[in-house]
């Protein structure tokens, strides 16, 4: 199959969020050999900073002299961005030969055991254990949704796992608490292997450290008061606990002789690191800029918020937004209303769960009447008249969807060309 052949396929064919996606992840790896079993995995789960801490960890281990695979999800511009090795995307050939490979020759097994089609990520995660295989000394792999019957916790021996912040999110598959939503990414704890906690809720540690007593797993949990500043790449304060966290995996797997590296080279990665989407800033000159921001859930909108507060309080934000209808909007809203002089709504150009989005106007006035707020259908009509419309000392933020991120990054290549 084409490149454009497999992409198709996988917006067409590839049902997302059917149950048993953990079962037809382990069949589908069985029939192609295990390649996770051969990986030497870094595993991380959790709410916000999953991303930034594998993206962290992968730069230390790539200025360390180690071929590193990084493997997260979603993308926000092409699929290819799921799956790199040190920092290089895979091909577009690599991927759809791959692909290829999945769907005609495992896919049609699944089906005639009886089990339902495979979905986009499990495909995804398969293909992306495959092209590691042979070319890589390490693997940081992202958990793509909870833990504990996510397709990639059938990796059996990760080298360390690591669970960044936990706190509400898709509540009506985790669970409504945070104690709940915790134990499930503890899903991925595996039996003596160390796990890295980064600084979490009292209620989210204590699920954590339960999980671990029972499996008899080391636990490193970091907390809020022990946090060392780092000089960084990223922008934002929360960047700061997601470079601790992710040093603290470094020195685990060099204390235990996993690895070799130095502290001239932690220092490199952290300063070398990119990861786009979050607290991107984008200067248009003649004191405009544009942010982008991929934060999806209140914890992540009060992030922004206080990075907004604290690094451009001197700006006039306009919010260029879209919160998927699945999400916690009210708490949402709250958070970053009260930052905005003015608000544009709109929606992603292929996601289904954002059908109700012009309602949201009605829930800004509700809590910050008379705010001026501006609809448009076609976010690209949207985001070029916002530019061209942005005045000295504004700051036009996306933000509220990952899935508005790509889409808006992928204009801005053609608006500020």
């Amino acid at each position: 199959m084409e490149y454009q052949s497999c992409l198709n396929y996988l917006s067409s064919s590839c049902a997302r969020n059917v149950p048993g996606g953990f079962e037809r992840t382990q069949r589908m790896a069985e029939l192609m050999g295990n390649p996770q079993d051969h990986l030497r995995t870094i595993h991380i789960a959790g709410t916000n900073g999953k991303g930034s801490t594998a993206a962290i960890v992968t730069s230390i281990l790539q200025q360390a002299g180690y071929r590193v695979g990084l493997f997260t999800s979603p993308h926000l511009e092409c699929y290819e961005e799921r799956i790199q090795i040190n920092g290089q995307m895979i091909s577009r050939e690599d991927f759809a030969a791959i692909l290829t490979r999945l769907i005609e020759q495992i896919v049609p097994k699944l089906l005639e055991e009886g089990m339902q089609h495979p979905g986009e990520f499990e495909l995804l995660t398969v293909a992306g254990w495959l092209y590691f295989q042979d070319k890589t000394d390490f693997v940081v792999s992202e958990v793509g949704l909870g833990g504990t019957l996510d397709p990639t916790n059938i990796i059996k021996a990760p080298v360390l796992t690591v669970i960044t912040p936990v706190s509400l999110d898709h509540c009506q598959i985790l669970g409504s608490t945070v104690a709940e939503i915790a134990r499930e990414k503890a899903g991925i704890l595996k039996a003596g292997v160390p796990v890295i906690v980064a600084p979490q809720q009292p209620e989210g540690l204590q699920a954590i450290q339960n999980a671990a007593e029972i499996l008899q797993v080391p636990v490193t949990a970091i907390l809020p008061e022990s946090l060392q500043p780092m000089e960084t790449s990223l922008q934002g304060v929360y960047q700061q606990m997601n470079c601790n966290t992710a040093v603290a995996a470094v020195h685990n797997l060099a204390e235990r002789g996993i690895l070799s590296v130095t502290q001239e080279q932690i220092a490199s990665g952290l300063q070398q690191v990119f990861w786009p989407g979050r607290m991107e800033y984008r200067n248009l000159g003649q004191q405009r800029a544009i942010l982008l921001d991929g934060a999806h859930n209140p914890a992540g909108i009060a992030c922004l918020a206080e990075n907004l507060r604290s690094l451009y309080s001197d700006r006039e934000l306009v919010l260029f937004l879209s919160i998927l209808d699945d999400k916690e909007q009210l708490p949402m809203l709250r958070e970053i209303l009260p930052l905005a002089s003015a608000v544009v709504l709109t929606r992603p150009e292929h996601d289904q769960r954002a059908q109700h989005w012009r309602q949201m106007e009605r829930t800004i006035q509700e809590i910050v009447p008379g705010c001026p707020c501006r609809l448009y259908e076609d976010y690209r009509d949207g985001l070029q008249r916002e530019v061209e419309n942005l005045k000295p000392g504004q700051l036009l933020c996306v933000t509220g969807s990952l899935y508005l991120l790509g889409d808006c990054r992928r204009a801005l290549h053609e608006i500020l060309s």
